[in-house]
């Protein structure tokens, strides 16, 4: 059981990215711009409706934010999606030295391959998480009052009448006054939570796959540099192999980091705000003793944007501290006891691992551990700007 569970997390490298960007017509090695185009359609005409129910309750402050609350990230999705589709083409050289090192082996000894599941299986869970959260938090939103008011029937006085809450506001389109039409417009309009998911999620998928992967291997070109034998005949090639390596995978970072550097600063901006619109929201509900169920509605969203915010921040974490760490994996190698030549190649790979490698939001972020706590502060901030004003 533990050698299957083995060989699948080290074959599924970028099983999930490819599944959720090929849905929207976005996999770099397969791109459908018809599938992409009826995709991003059919969110941006969700985000219309839901901006004009916005612009119609200008007048109502609790009715704005509530609908704020679910414009802002739909108009952030569609500026992901055309940010990835824009720089997509440059993820190919990355793909196409995964499937060649999927191909030759991922990893030689025992020891590299448990470096190389963990983050396999640390990709897995972070993708599998924010798609289950994204989803069933606004989902629930919707569903819990059709529940409680089906229960009421069932069990209490009988006299609860359905809300007809539906995942988008069409009343401007159609008046919603019975089973049939609401029936019919929740099958339309159900995808929607579906397609949000995938559009928040398929981009960072990618990135999360292929910064993991990185990890991994610079996690075992550091175990192979300490592992290296000055004695063998063959450690002067063996180290033009893993310089050579090592130079290899900086170039890839620098891809991925270009890639996703402004859709991450799109995203950390969406994060702040979003998490303060929430917060705000929560206290405003909790200050007016409202329905228990919207209070936990709202926890468990502001739950789900911070652990957001701490996967984007602990994978850029985890790429500066792999990087850094081959440093000194050349520092503790008996080099006083190698030839010149041998010295000269260790001293090219310590210059070049001084400077980290690391995911950026615009080049004005470096994502880490501590900008999750600029993030949470910045968001703190807006939040008491925001009740300050209202």
């Amino acid at each position: 059981m533990r050698l299957r569970i083995e060989s699948f997390y080290d074959k599924q490298v970028i099983s999930w990215s490819k599944l959720l960007l090929s849905i929207i017509g976005l996999w770099p090695e397969n791109h459908n711009d018809f599938r992409f185009f009826f995709y991003i359609t059919y969110i941006i005409s969700c985000s219309l409706l839901l901006i004009v129910n916005l612009v119609q309750n200008m007048h109502d402050m609790k009715k704005v934010m509530r609908y704020i609350t679910f414009v802002f990230p739909s108009i952030l999705i569609v500026l992901k999606n055309v940010m990835f589709r824009w720089k997509k083409d440059q993820l190919l050289p990355i793909l196409a030295v995964i499937k060649g090192n999927v191909k030759e082996g991922l990893y030689q000894t025992y020891d590299e391959k448990y470096k190389v599941i963990w983050y396999n299986i640390a990709s897995t869970l972070f993708t599998t998480s924010s798609v289950t959260s994204l989803f069933f938090v606004p989902a629930l939103y919707y569903l819990a009052p059709i529940f409680a008011c089906i229960l009421s029937n069932e069990y209490g006085s009988g006299n609860c009448t359905l809300p007809y809450e539906l995942p988008v506001r069409v009343n401007l389109v159609y008046e919603i006054s019975g089973m049939r039409s609401y029936v019919l417009f929740c099958v339309i309009l159900i995808p929607s939570s579906t397609f949000l998911t995938i559009g928040a999620t398929a981009a960072d998928s990618a990135m999360i796959s292929l910064t993991f992967y990185l990890c991994g291997q610079l996690s075992i070109l550091d175990h192979r540099m300490k592992n290296i034998d000055l004695k063998s005949s063959k450690c002067h090639y063996e180290m033009k192999v893993l310089v050579k390596r090592h130079m290899e995978l900086i170039q890839l970072a620098n891809i991925l980091a270009d890639t996703f550097s402004w859709l991450m600063f799109v995203q950390t901006v969406g994060i702040i705000f979003s998490l303060c619109i929430i917060l705000y929201q929560l206290l405003m509900t909790a200050e007016g003793e409202k329905e228990i169920d919207e209070i936990i509605h709202f926890m468990m969203y502001s739950i789900a944007v911070v652990l957001l915010a701490f996967c984007y921040c602990f994978l850029g974490e985890c790429l500066i501290s792999e990087s850094l760490a081959l440093e000194w994996a050349c520092y503790s190698i008996n080099w006083y006891e190698s030839s010149s030549e041998f010295v000269h190649l260790l001293m090219i790979c310590i210059a070049r691992s001084r400077k980290p490698l690391c995911l950026t939001a615009g080049k004005f972020y470096v994502f880490s551990l501590e900008t999750f706590g600029t993030i949470i502060k910045a968001s703190m901030a807006y939040l008491s700007v925001l009740k300050t004003i209202t």
